[in-house]
């Protein structure tokens, strides 16, 4: 069965932009923290990973703004993994943001990769956190092509 992690955040007033509502980074900066979540919630701290000789890098990021959030409401992120390459190197994870009334507030989807540290290249994850990814692939996971 996919993995699916819901992450709650409490929008501070620092979050706003000028126009009152949500910031765009921020909404980058919570998907960011809700994949670190997942990767914890997997047994994949960041001392373990970088143990590891890998991290995770982002090669890209798509926003969808479907309504305005402001100061003090609660948004909750509910992460899935909907790309994932052969070797398990790339992959795309979408964040639904969502308002305590359920709706949808935006869509984030980040398309990233490992990259061995040492080689400074993209390469695929140790054995285990492969088998992490894989079984977290959501029902409608595509292949996304490997080039490394």
């Amino acid at each position: 069965m996919p993995k699916e992690l819901s992450k709650t955040f409490e929008v501070r007033w620092d979050d706003a932009d000028l126009n009152g509502h949500l910031r765009n980074t921020r909404y980058l900066e919570y998907a960011a923290t809700a994949r670190l979540a997942f990767l914890i919630g997997e047994g994949w701290a960041p001392r373990k990973l970088l143990k590891a000789g890998f991290a995770a890098v982002s090669l890209g990021e798509e926003v969808r703004y479907l309504r305005e959030v402001f100061p003090l409401e609660v948004v909750t992120a509910t992460s899935r993994v909907i790309g994932l390459s052969a070797d398990a190197a790339r992959w795309r994870f979408e964040h639904t943001f969502s308002r305590e009334s359920g709706e949808e507030a935006a869509v984030v989807r980040t398309l990233g990769a490992w990259i061995d540290v040492g080689a400074r290249r993209i390469a695929p994850p140790p054995a285990e956190l492969r088998t992490v990814m894989e079984e977290a692939r959501a029902a409608d996971c595509e292949v996304i092509a490997s080039r490394h």
